[in-house]
């Protein structure tokens, strides 16, 4: 049987941050639309994406990240997505092209 792995993965607007402060204001904004949601509404997504942030935050070396990636220092029009597998991998990709992945046993810090 095969498992069904669920994929989340967000974009970046970079324009007029650097990827660490992306993130950053991504996950502040998460947070509080959280909290405006009605107890009805269906939460497991936007959970999941700020698990998703929280853990970027905690694991990337975003100094590393920004001088191998110059794209990442912000500024550009490129399409910058951070994603999750169900293996705990966080993937980075610039125009589809992926310049980053960690491993479940790989730390960064």
């Amino acid at each position: 049987m095969m498992e069904n792995k669920k994929i989340i993965g967000l974009s970046l607007d970079l324009s007029k941050h650097c990827i660490q402060t992306a993130i950053k204001r991504k996950y502040n904004q998460l947070i509080s639309d959280y909290f405006k949601l009605n107890a009805s509404e269906k939460t497991e997504i936007i959970e999941s994406e700020i698990s998703l942030l929280k853990e970027a935050l905690e694991k990337l070396d975003f100094r590393w990240l920004r001088a191998e990636n110059p794209e990442l220092c912000g500024g550009g029009t490129e399409k910058i997505i951070i994603a999750a597998g169900t293996d705990s991998s966080l993937t980075i990709s610039i125009n589809g092209r992926m310049v980053h992945a960690t491993h479940q046993n790989y730390k960064l810090l």
